[in-house]
């Protein structure tokens, strides 16, 4: 029973995602491959935020609490920021905005936006992990900025990354801290993309890509991000001279090519028994799992939404307890094809199990299972789009 609990703990979450979004088109869409393919999406219809989509951000953070109450989307497929000068919780102003509710790893993301006239207003598409509820949620380690952009300076964009340790910033990379595309974010709406791939982020504005930079895993943790569409009160300035100028945000995407699944993530179910936490870190420094009893079997399922060949990968942690002739299972379109791989020896890092086709759906599959002669440990498995 505990182990089937845990199943469903992982699988309910895959029914978040899903190729169920055929009518969603996105102006001037330009994603920077072919072999994107829509899984999530939201383009505020129906005059009402979909709250099984979003948490509102009800944090107090610079000059501003974050209220629910300045959240509202129009007949016109926006949803809007409020900006008010209101006592609240100590503040003299409250902003808001929303996060999503499921995470991403890597991929496309997109949003139509438009920024605010009223000074000293800090608006933002961010990706960091959390519900909103706390500026920061214990344990998040990535976080991206697409946009900042400070409202005492509507023609400047910084687009980067910071990466956070208990609560405080050990890194802070700017891939462009002062972009200036030679108009002000608020005088109509623009196309803000970023791609976030294993090795780098790349930033991109009206389909065009403004830069690039590195963002090795090995130097970072790469943990599942949620969507942040904000706006705050952030410097001595605030006010709201036109409580007209709201922040606008329409037509968030994201786009997957490459599935990646971790232990603990959708897709990933245990069985058998002797499963636990692992002292050994695996990919990108995210704790493992590990168990040392025959026959305890991983799997990992992703949810494909563009059938194709894909390279299946496994990221191999060795160590001298680990099984020797664990049973690699890869299920996939043409059947099933199994590979011995000896986990005790060798070197950290990836390991190639081949390529296979896989159909649109979760009938694909890695399994890992232990042949009990030592013990297994799982990290993260890639099935990359050829």
């Amino acid at each position: 029973m505990p182990n089937l609990r845990r199943a469903l703990r992982f699988l309910v979450p895959l029914l978040l995602f899903g190729p169920s979004f055929a009518g969603f088109q996105l102006e001037a869409q330009s994603t920077p491959s072919a072999k994107y393919v829509l899984q999530w999406s939201d383009n505020f219809a129906g005059g009402v935020l979909d709250v099984t989509k979003w948490n509102y951000r009800t944090d107090i953070k610079a000059k501003s609490a974050q209220l629910p109450a300045n959240v509202s989307v129009d007949t016109g497929g926006h949803m809007n920021v409020a900006l008010r000068q209101q006592h609240f919780a100590g503040q003299e102003f409250t902003g808001g905005g929303i996060v999503s509710k499921a995470s991403f790893r890597y991929g496309y993301f997109q949003v139509k936006a438009k920024t605010t006239t009223n000074p000293g207003w800090h608006s933002a598409f961010w990706m960091f992990a959390g519900s909103g509820a706390t500026t920061y949620a214990s344990g998040a380690f990535t976080e991206i900025d697409d946009f900042e952009i400070d409202s005492g300076a509507p023609d400047v964009i910084s687009m980067g990354m910071l990466d956070w340790l208990h609560g405080k910033v050990v890194a802070s990379k700017r891939c462009n801290a002062n972009y200036k595309p030679g108009w002000s974010t608020a005088g109509g709406y623009h196309i803000y993309g970023l791609e976030w791939t294993e090795q780098e982020i790349t930033y991109y504005l009206d389909g065009s890509k403004i830069c690039t930079q590195p963002y090795p895993p090995t130097q970072y943790t790469h943990d599942p991000l949620n969507i942040w569409l904000t706006a705050i009160g952030y410097s001595s300035e605030v006010a709201v001279k036109d409580p007209s100028s709201s922040v606008s945000f329409a037509q968030v995407a994201f786009y997957i090519r490459d599935y990646y699944i971790e232990n603990g993530e959708p897709g990933y179910v245990e069985y058998g028994s002797g499963w636990q936490g692992s002292s050994l870190p695996g990919y990108s420094n995210i704790p493992g799992r590990v168990a040392c009893q025959a026959g305890a079997s991983a799997s990992y399922t992703p949810t494909i939404l563009q059938s194709g060949t894909y390279d299946v990968q496994l990221y191999m942690v060795p160590n001298a307890d680990a099984d020797p002739a664990a049973r690699l299972t890869i299920q996939h379109l043409g059947g099933s094809t199994t590979k011995t791989i000896n986990f005790a020896t060798g070197s950290t890092g990836w390991v190639d199990l081949g390529s296979y086709p896989f159909a649109v759906g979760a009938g694909g599959s890695l399994t890992n299972t232990n042949s009990g002669a030592g013990c297994t440990r799982t990290s993260m498995v890639k099935f990359v789009r050829r």
